[in-house]
């Protein structure tokens, strides 16, 4: 088991475009890199301001994307993103600057993915297609920036995983170009909404949460929860223009998570346990065929479960249903989420995560008389015990025409 390379956004003032970007380039620490990767989106008209800044006492680095008519000083009118007025664009405009432009492949998938979200949401709000939205603030040249920045620095830093916290937002209303709207806004809502994101009111005036910081969290999290154990390498601080009560900071962590060996003399005498943490996720299911759990079940393993099962139970009105439960890597709940919804009838899942010990395994074959016998040995004594592979098992036995125990029988200890 390797290290794992561990992003975790602490959404505890909200998030938005210009703070996501400046505690990514924070950890990023390479702006002139940054800059020249930006010139490969080949949109004009804009110039990006990075400065020091402070808030509430705390160093952040704060990116501002000026376009052509606006002085650096200029007042943001929008909270944390949005601009004065700017040709409206589609999303089928965006999706061609981003597909037109030189960046790595990665960069731009991620940033089209950003934009979907944001157009998905608009779509419902306003009633129309995706392919129909006109996109204002979003659509405005700082917010291209701001996406697509975003996306070239995580792809610089390559996380193999991202977390964040709930997401923490203001209350009262916004001006935007429709008037006077409640915060959360429409968009940042369904967003959140589609991605099953938490979102947590807490007693600040005006908006925390943009659509842009909206899209680009629901997007880059996995999950979202308390912060997972690892090693801390390094944090990044990203400001937003607000002077309010609390900082205004976007504090994204970066660090490694490698499974936790324990000795064997914690163990009396055992050998090495490896220590970790697995998702758990259940539902049950009381209206489902068995032809339908059954390819679900199947499904979900070769999606990366690392085990699935069904119990039989008595639900209410002693209906007969089963209880499906996905062990999965942290992580990986999302994922799990969305093809148990879809390969079954359930309307909803509990989900946690445990702390688990494993022993320590290796890969392994041993001779028999009917040939090699592939499985893994462990080594919960001291002493190495061999269990076989199932479909190396049931190989051997179809090739030399006995039965599955004889060739169980067939290896020793």
């Amino acid at each position: 088991m390797t290290n794992q390379k561990i992003l975790y956004f602490d959404c505890a003032s909200g998030i938005s475009g210009d703070m996501t970007l400046g505690a990514l380039l924070d950890l990023s620490g390479d702006e002139e890199r940054f800059l020249a990767e930006l010139g490969k989106l080949h949109v004009q008209g804009y110039r990006i301001q990075v400065e020091e800044t402070q808030k509430n006492g705390i160093r952040a680095k704060h990116v501002r994307v000026l376009t052509e008519e606006e002085p650096a000083d200029a007042e943001n009118p929008h909270g944390h993103g949005g601009t004065p007025d700017h040709p409206h664009r589609t999303f089928a405009d965006i999706r061609r600057i981003i597909e037109e432009s030189a960046l790595a492949d990665e960069a731009k998938d991620l940033a089209l993915r950003i934009f979907t979200r944001v157009a998905k949401a608009e779509a419902k709000i306003h009633g129309k297609t995706v392919e129909e939205v006109h996109f204002h603030e979003v659509g405005a040249v700082d917010s291209i920036v701001d996406i697509v920045g975003c996306a070239i620095l995580i792809h610089e830093l390559q996380p193999q995983k991202i977390y964040a916290s709930a997401v923490r937002e203001g209350h009262g209303f916004v001006q935007c170009r429709h008037g006077l709207l409640p915060v959360p806004v429409p968009a940042t809502c369904e967003i959140l909404a589609a991605a099953n994101a938490p979102l947590r009111q807490i007693d600040v005036e005006g908006e925390l949460v943009t659509p842009t910081g909206a899209a680009i969290i629901a997007e880059l999290a996995s999950s979202f929860g308390t912060m997972p154990e690892m090693r801390l390498e390094k944090i990044g601080w990203g400001a937003g223009t607000k002077d309010i009560s609390i900082p205004n900071v976007l504090k994204v962590y970066q660090g490694l998570r490698t499974p936790e060996v324990v000795p064997a003399a914690d163990f009396a005498g055992q050998a090495d346990i490896l220590r970790d943490q697995v998702a758990v996720l259940e539902a049950n299911i009381d209206d489902c065929t068995g032809e339908m759990l059954g390819y679900a079940l199947q499904v979900l393993l070769d999606a990366g479960a690392l085990d699935v099962s069904c119990v039989p139970i008595y639900m209410k009105k002693n209906r007969p249903a089963y209880r499906l439960t996905v062990l999965a890597r942290p992580g990986d709940e999302a994922k799990m989420e969305k093809l148990i919804f879809g390969h079954t009838t359930t309307i909803g899942i509990r989900r946690r995560v445990e702390e688990r010990s494993v022993l320590k395994r290796e890969s392994a074959a041993v001779q028999t008389p009917y040939g090699e016998l592939n499985g893994k040995k462990v080594f919960p004594d001291g002493r190495a015990r061999f269990y076989p592979e199932y479909e190396s098992a049931v190989k051997l036995a179809e090739q030399n025409n006995v039965s599955l125990w004889e060739i169980y029988k067939s290896y020793g200890e």
